[in-house]
């Protein structure tokens, strides 16, 4: 009985996608491979001429159109994409007859046969890998302890199963929080699929869960700090970087190229957007120059589709959704409202119109939800006029309303908090659930 892999993307990333195919189908012949797409195409693209592994998420997953409509607007691409995922399992799962199921990211590319991952599953249920493996007194990797531990200690950039109770019983456990629980949320201590992961080895023994610590599976910018990749005899290895641990050589499986800037790599420029402080290892680039030359030789394919917008980015009428827009949606759901039963739509008394109203529909010059203290321009100067601010409030008020103060604006400062700006009546409930 063959066994599959499956991907899900928005448009701009159905090459990417058939990148990831054609390296799996050319190590891995037998294994069929699937692209979901989270996403909506316009009604001039005929649906019929697209690939016959390509399935339209919204007409194929068992989610009703109101959770549809709620989960493509509240989530940002990412979190969508997902959020979904356990959907897609169950699609596998209920619709065919495959007993293994791998996931992967479309940002993945395959150096060799997977069939070592399908052994796996023959003794267990799931399959999943840390994202790092190395244990370390003084920590020097390029993504800080305490960025990883707010990811989750698995990457869900992978993640296989076989059809079995225990598989099942995960893949429910994982759509019910996934229906509002995906977000990138560090306050609630969410990261949209897979923080969730971090339960599983509570739930299910060593015999149902298999966290694989093969080196070669996952190879990712949060992990080049420990793992060198080598030759031997023309085979892509790769070992513990540090020689004090286990200097055993894995081949190559499948690496994450995640963060990276693709449009770039494809002219044989590596940038790293994730990781921005990544340290250079000559040895990364015999996987960079590999990824980097596939999607030149498959650019056809990859031009096809990456300039393609996010259907689920714009109001009916054409205007951008922001992520503010998305979390103010967000705390009036949690709020019980149902007063915007469809919130794409910029018609009389709907949301759109709510922002538009308070002046929240405003574009703007640069990409707000890209800026951060290291990167907003004038930085010194705005932060010493508000500790000058402050500091007049901390003489008014006093030491202890001061604190108090500090520790509001936590809460405060969370784009969900600000419903009370739409709606009066959330004046004194605005930071509560």
């Amino acid at each position: 009985m063959k066994n599959c892999v499956f991907t899900i993307v928005a448009k701009n990333y159905i090459g990417l996608a058939q990148i990831l195919e054609e390296s799996l189908k050319e190590k891995n012949p037998d294994v069929d491979f699937f692209i979901f797409v989270a996403d909506q195409f316009s009604q001039n693209v005929d649906k019929k001429q697209l690939a016959d592994n390509i399935i339209i998420a919204k007409d194929k997953l068992n989610i009703s159109e109101s959770n549809w409509l709620d989960m493509t607007f509240k989530y940002d691409l990412t979190e969508f994409c997902t959020s979904i995922k356990p959907s897609a399992f169950s699609y596998f799962l209920e619709k065919t007859n495959y007993e293994k199921i791998i996931y992967l990211d479309p940002d993945i590319y395959i150096y060799n046969s997977i069939n070592p991952i399908f052994e796996i599953l023959d003794n267990h249920s799931i399959v999943l890998t840390p994202h790092i493996t190395a244990i370390q007194d003084e920590f020097n990797g390029d993504r800080s302890e305490s960025g990883l531990l707010s990811t989750g200690v698995f990457n869900l950039g992978f993640c296989a199963i076989k059809r079995s109770s225990s598989s099942a019983k995960m893949i429910s456990w994982w759509h019910q929080r996934l229906l509002d629980k995906c977000y990138i949320d560090s306050y609630d201590s969410f990261y949209t699929d897979q923080k969730w992961m971090d339960f599983l080895p509570c739930f299910f023994t060593s015999e149902e869960l298999y966290v694989s610590r093969h080196l070669g599976m996952n190879i990712a910018p949060w992990n080049f700090f420990e793992r060198k990749v080598l030759v031997e005899n023309d085979i892509l290895k790769v070992k513990n970087r540090e020689g004090s641990q286990d200097n055993s050589a894995f081949p190559v499986l499948f690496v994450h190229y995640s963060g990276y800037n693709y449009s770039e790599l494809k002219k044989g420029n590596v940038i790293q957007n994730n990781i921005s402080n990544i340290k250079e290892y000559d040895d990364i680039k015999l996987l960079t120059d590999v990824y980097a030359k596939a999607i030149h030789e498959k650019k056809e394919i990859f031009d096809a589709y990456i300039n393609e917008k996010y259907s689920y980015n714009f109001y009916d009428n054409g205007d951008a959704i922001k992520s503010f827009h998305r979390r103010i949606y967000r705390s009036l759901v949690m709020k019980g409202e149902n007063r915007f039963s469809n919130p794409f739509s910029s018609g009389e008394k709907s949301l759109h119109q709510a922002f538009k109203k308070n002046g929240m529909m405003k574009n703007s010059t640069v990409n707000l939800d890209k800026v951060t203290k290291e990167n907003l321009q004038g930085v010194d100067r705005k932060l010493k006029i508000f500790n000058v601010a402050t500091r007049a409030l901390y003489k008014m008020i006093g030491f202890e309303k001061y604190l108090l103060f500090i520790r509001l604006l936590r809460s405060f400062g969370r784009y969900e908090s600000q419903i009370h700006i739409i709606d009066k009546k959330y004046d004194s409930n605005n930071i509560k659930y």
